[in-house]
């Protein structure tokens, strides 16, 4: 269970449900579904660790 408690994973496992929901939920065709849903997974993924990574100079104390 110690493979849930970590940031990363959590952050996946987000970025997927909310990639598919959005991707089965706004698109037609199964192109556009696979298509938009990669591109959102991405954008949340990437924008995710590039956050964390500018956010990491500032620690909390």
């Amino acid at each position: 269970m110690s493979f849930f408690r970590n940031h990363v994973v959590l952050m996946v496992i987000y970025a997927t449900a909310v990639a598919l929901f959005f991707a089965l939920l706004w698109r037609e065709t199964r192109q556009e579904r696979i298509r938009f849903f990669v591109r959102t997974f991405l954008a949340l993924v990437v924008g995710g660790l590039a956050l964390s990574w500018a956010m990491y100079p500032f620690p909390i104390r």
